[in-house]
């Protein structure tokens, strides 16, 4: 008998290695480590550590190292290489150049590749106790002694099923010997005949739902889920895991492929409307409501609340969608932390993703995504990630669509187990997916299944597959589908019977039929769901009217007391302390308040009032510029203290949240963007770290902020701030491309002809979104506040100025931010120095920082002639307001003033909307002149100059135009 190291067969060495040690050993214990010395001794002598006489002789020794080695060295191979034996291609493709590396070169794991003698096979091996044979692998805890060929035939039976798994990567050795367990349990693992029927009756109405939508819509796009029908047998296998793991929220982000099977078979949409969308056929309400201008049937999604036979439940949610593949990951990611944070329960609440597998090895925000998973400010603590694999991209194989051998390889990224599944055992897809429910629960971890079966049409169904994959679909046009096999396998068996089968079969039929039927005498609606309690908005006129936004000044002095007192057990940095202090003292004298003391108290006041704050951008807990601070570290110590948590009653730390985000924009913004879903009483703020950042994230911006309600009926509060403006400092950090935006607003510019009023008070909430340039630190404070203190929720585009934030001009007041004020939408002239309305010349039109560079000119050129109007709310345009300030100048002309470039900036937008009020008033009588002209730099590819110079250069020059 030979006796083992367990640890050796983790951790493999070379031989030749092996043999030189021996040979050490042999002349000096000593001159090899301590466990080499052990492990030769226990080898020798019986584990006596006495280094006596031997009947072998040295060269008997180093064979059974070798053999030893051998052994350790077909376990390594199938620990890490044993998934490239599995049978995971349903279609069995040879591995040409036109598939791709879908099942990559098989290594060789024979007997005779890893140099086994025929006479060494049945050599016993002792192999250590219970615990050192655990460590192996978990099957080699049955018997101490084991022969070569027990092992290789126990891990081939484990290693050549119809799933591999890889997990060698882990670092975690528990979670690793957690999925060995599973996947030896799963050798050895039969499905029940109740379990199977169970399958069958899945698997039979996804397959009978396919079908009728390919007979009854034969020209409609459906994006079938045909060749990996056992997506939807997995799900609802999952769905039942969760029941028995008291999961009450799932959350679900998915791309076009199968989304119709899995609404219907897995949430429950109703049939009648499912078909009723196919003919576009909507409810009344829906057709005369703003925005609902609708999507097609594969983007919308749907809430559902399911009860299980122990009472339990699970309210489910699919997220509506656009065509951008994998855009909607983050935003699973988000909403799903927002119910987690509701709930206190992260467990209770579990997100699933579903992606294609060309999606996962393509689109750049999968790695962005994965990379929240263990962030604090982000994680979900275990995300189900299960890959829809068809082999195939639209017309890309995977030779051209990745480099790594499996489209999740990304994955390996965050230390999670992959396990790949052929889709056509349905059995064993189930059980896949309960355990990736488990390994999820217990270990707080994602986790991923690639679900490997093929796309039997084209990428649509009326796409021909066979212009550029004429074998494969030679191929699968012979393929029969899983059912069929299923359905063969079971009634061959005696798992079920013929009667049983057909009873079934005529049951769901009928099922499919009236439904249909019902459609052509009624109408459906889309929403069909109550919100939960917490998805409702508070009562916002407790704290006064829904428009006042402004405080009480006893709570703005008591908020002062609190935050801005700092601990004297703190050890603050000298310049933070100092602007805690200068905070206290501007509050305290009523005078000077800057934009960051702004934020602070508007922050403050809204937890006094009951709401939460989150806010999350790259280094936001210190503001890119110095400004926020809103988490102190302490100098001496390893302690974080966030002054503004002093509002908040003990417990409740929570309700005010500040992450420094990772280095993301298009995750982490639609991460955000999915928690301001979920609840509308948190004031959920993105950041910036400059404006342009949030390029990397237009497709979030585009297909989900400014259009998600319009398209999907799916509201959201979210704030992002983007800093804005032209310093100096070059074109790359001058611009938040604001342009950008205002392009996307649905406002009408001809409103201004049908000003009823009941229309202007409607105006924000018939709009998708809002684009606000606050210049003074008060208009910021009622900016953030008005997001809260309102019955509906919009998202705020808000574009913040460097260099305002600590300018010393830009301060307000105290009695600015008290009972009674509100938001500014414009600001008129109010200044005392210049001549009344009639006796005006010259109105500019501006807004954000330029401002102070006109009034500046205006002083220093002593024009008391020319009045400044500053927009604050750019979109949607306050025709109402700006209507009354301007037909007050009735002499005067108007210009309209931005330091941007003239392709950039506000102008585009403003300029029909501004132009149609003056002509309106110049209609009406009570304006002279009609024509708006613009002053501001010349169109340029480039946001700014990258020379100081020229910046202050091209300032002046507008300055001096203006002012002409």
């Amino acid at each position: 008998m030979i006796r083992a190291s367990s640890k050796l067969i983790r951790y493999p060495f070379s031989a030749t290695y092996v043999s030189g040690l021996f040979e050490h050993w042999q002349k000096n214990p000593q001159s090899v480590p301590e466990g080499w010395r052990q492990y030769f001794s226990e080898q020798v002598n019986g584990g006596t550590g006495v280094q006596g006489t031997t009947s072998l002789n040295p060269l008997d020794h180093a064979k059974q190292i070798q053999l030893l080695y051998r052994t350790y060295y077909m376990f390594r191979m199938f620990f890490v290489c044993g998934h490239q034996l599995a049978d995971l291609d349903p279609l069995n493709l040879p591995h040409t150049k036109e598939y791709g590396r879908v099942k990559g070169s098989r290594p060789e794991m024979t007997l005779d590749s890893f140099g086994f003698k025929k006479e060494e096979l049945d050599i016993p091996i002792y192999f250590g106790n219970r615990d050192q044979r655990s460590f192996i692998y978990p099957f080699m805890e049955a018997k101490e002694e084991w022969t070569i060929r027990e092992i290789y035939d126990r891990l081939s039976q484990i290693y050549t099923k119809k799933y591999g798994v890889e997990y060698i990567h882990m670092v975690s050795t528990e979670q690793k010997h957690w999925v060995e367990q599973e996947m030896d349990r799963i050798a050895q693992w039969k499905p029940s005949k109740e379990t199977q029927t169970s399958t069958w009756q899945r698997l039979a109405r996804v397959d009978l739902f396919n079908e009728f939508l390919k007979n009854r819509f034969t020209t409609s796009k459906r994006f079938g889920i045909e060749g990996t029908d056992t997506l939807i047998v997995g799900l609802e296998a999952l769905v039942d895991q969760c029941a028995q793991n008291k999961v009450e929220h799932i959350i679900v982000g998915m791309a076009h492929r199968g989304r119709l099977s899995t609404l219907a078979n897995v949430f429950k949409k109703p049939l009648e409307i499912i078909f009723a969308e196919f003919q576009n056929k909507y409810s009344k309400e829906i057709e005369e409501s703003w925005g609902n201008i609708g999507d097609v049937k594969y983007h919308l999604g749907v809430t559902r609340d399911q009860q299980f036979p122990d009472g339990h439940h699970i309210r489910m949610t699919m997220l509506p969608n656009p065509s951008h593949l994998e855009a909607v990951n983050p935003v699973v990611q988000g909403k799903t932390r927002a119910l987690q944070d509701i709930c206190n329960n992260k467990q209770s609440c579990l997100g699933i993703i579903i992606h294609g597998d060309a999606a996962m090895a393509g689109q750049g925000v999968v790695y962005e995504s994965l990379q929240l998973e263990n962030l604090t400010g982000y994680t979900n603590e275990g995300v189900i990630h299960v890959v829809v694999n068809n082999q195939i991209g639209f017309t890309t194989t995977p030779i051209d669509s990745r480099s790594g051998l499996y489209c999740t390889d990304v994955a390996k990224a965050i230390d999670v187990p992959i396990i790949h599944v052929n889709a056509d055992d349905p059995d064993l897809v189930e059980e896949i997916f309960k355990i990736a429910v488990r390994f999820r629960q217990q270990f707080k971890k994602d986790i991923v299944i690639d679900l490997i079966g093929y796309r039997r049409y084209g990428h649509n169904e009326q796409d021909q597959p066979a212009f550029t994959q004429p074998q494969m679909y030679e191929i699968i046009n012979k393929q029969k589908p899983v059912f069929q096999i299923y359905d063969q396998q079971l009634r061959k068996n005696g798992i079920i019977t013929d009667d049983f089968a057909n009873t079934e079969i005529k049951k769901l039929t009928n099922i499919l039929e009236t439904a249909y039927k019902n459609i052509q005498k009624e109408t459906f609606d889309k929403v069909h769901w109550v919100p939960k309690p917490w998805e409702k908005i508070q009562q916002v006129t407790k704290w006064g009217r829904v428009k006042d936004t402004g405080v009480a000044l006893s709570d703005i002095l008591e908020l002062n007391e609190k935050v801005n007192n700092l601990p004297a057990e703190l050890t603050v940095h000298p310049q933070v302390k100092r602007i805690y202090e200068q905070r206290k003292q501007s509050i305290e004298q009523g005078k000077g308040i800057d934009f960051g003391t702004a934020e602070a108290l508007a922050f403050g006041t809204l937890l006094h009032e009951g709401f939460s704050i989150r806010l999350s951008g790259q280094d936001c807990e210190r503001g890119t510029f110095s400004q926020r601070h809103a988490v102190i570290n302490d100098q001496k110590k390893d302690i974080k203290y966030y002054p503004l948590r002093k509002q908040i009653p003990n417990g409740g730390n929570n309700r005010f949240e500040v992450f420094n985000s990772p280095l993301s924009e298009y995750g982490v913004l639609g991460f955000e963007y999915g928690y301001s879903q979920s609840n509308p009483n948190v004031l959920t703020i993105w950041e910036g770290q400059f404006g342009d950042f949030a390029n990397g994230a237009q497709i979030m911006i585009d297909n989900f902020i400014t259009s998600g309600e319009s398209k999907w009926n799916v509201p959201s509060g979210l704030v992002m701030m983007l800093p804005h403006g032209l310093d100096g400092q070059g074109p790359e950090h001058s611009s938040g491309r604001m342009e950008r935006y205002l392009q996307l607003m649905d406002d009408d510019p001809n409103i201004v002809f049908q000003m009823k009023e009941q229309r202007i008070k409607r105006q924000i909430l018939d709009s998708n979104f809002q684009v606000c340039v606050c210049s003074n630190p008060s208009n910021y404070f009622h900016s953030l506040r008005r997001q809260l203190r309102r019955d509906f929720r919009k998202p705020l585009i808000l574009f913040n100025s460097k260099r305002l934030l600590k300018f010393s001009k830009a301060t307000s007041d105290i009695s600015l931010f008290l009972e009674g004020t509100r938001f500014h939408r414009l600001i008129p002239d109010s200044h005392e120095e210049i001549k009344t309305p009639k006796e005006i010349s010259k109105v500019i039109i501006c807004y954000g920082q330029v401002y102070y560079d006109i009034l500046q000119k205006r002083q220093d050129s002593k024009r008391n002639d020319v009045a400044i109007i500053r927009v604050e709310q750019l979109a949607p345009f306050p025709y109402d307001h700006f209507r009354v300030v301007a037909q007050q100048y009735e002499n005067a002309e108007f210009v309209f003033c931005q330091e941007e470039h003239q392709n950039s900036g506000g102008w585009q937008y403003l300029e029909p909307r501004i132009q149609n009020v003056l002509s309106l008033l110049h209609q009406q009588g009570k304006i002279k002149h009609q024509y708006l002209t613009f002053c501001g730099r010349r169109p340029s590819a480039s946001t700014a100059s990258g020379s100081s110079t020229v910046h202050k250069q091209e300032l002046e020059k507008l300055l001096s135009i203006l002012f002409q």
